[in-house]
């Protein structure tokens, strides 16, 4: 689904997408399944060109537990707050041209997101990765003040979920084994 900028008036224009709106249904189906979403987002353009958008997407994403390997529905609440500028490309042509580093990124405030020539933005696109980068490498439910999992109920606190196979104690071959049986 791609916004249209020029379109949008100089109040700026509200958006909420769900899944019963369907925008972008086929867009998250590979990260999201069937489950439902709910992204509400804010465009008003700052000047003739640059606009500046906020809001949030919130679903479920269906996900193995990191503790227990159980499939859990993780929740999902990403927010946002970018700067949509015109794509413009790098001339490196200059001895002094260099590509800005991610540690040159600064910590609060809004990101910078180019849009494309025609003067649309690729919404559906930018909510998918909003989705994917919001995953953590080692989902989990959180838990209760009990120490129980709120998802499976059994106790997690303090406990490890680690793998520990007792392995056998194989004395290994000395490599000088095979001289033995060399003839000269």
């Amino acid at each position: 689904m791609k916004i249209r900028l020029h379109e949008i008036p100089e109040e700026g224009k509200s958006f909420q997408w769900s899944k019963e709106t369907a925008e972008i249904n086929q867009v998250l189906k590979d990260l999201i399944g069937d489950s439902a979403y709910q992204a509400d987002f804010f465009i008003k353009p700052l000047n003739g060109r640059d606009y500046e958008m906020t809001g949030s997407i919130r679903c479920q994403v269906p996900e193995l537990c990191s503790r227990c390997g159980i499939d859990i529905a993780f929740p999902i609440q990403a927010k946002f707050h970018e700067i949509l500028i015109p794509y413009r490309p790098d001339d490196r042509t200059s001895k002094y041209s260099k590509v800005n580093h991610l540690s040159e990124s600064a910590e609060s405030g809004p990101s910078v997101v180019e849009y494309a020539d025609d003067e649309s933005f690729a919404m559906g696109e930018y909510l998918h990765e909003q989705v994917a980068i919001s995953i953590p490498f080692n989902p989990a439910p959180p838990v209760k003040d009990n120490g129980d999992c709120s998802d499976c109920e059994r106790p997690v606190r303090g406990r490890s979920f680690g793998y520990d196979e007792a392995m056998p104690e194989a004395k290994p071959e000395s490599p000088f084994a095979a001289l033995k049986n060399l003839k000269i």
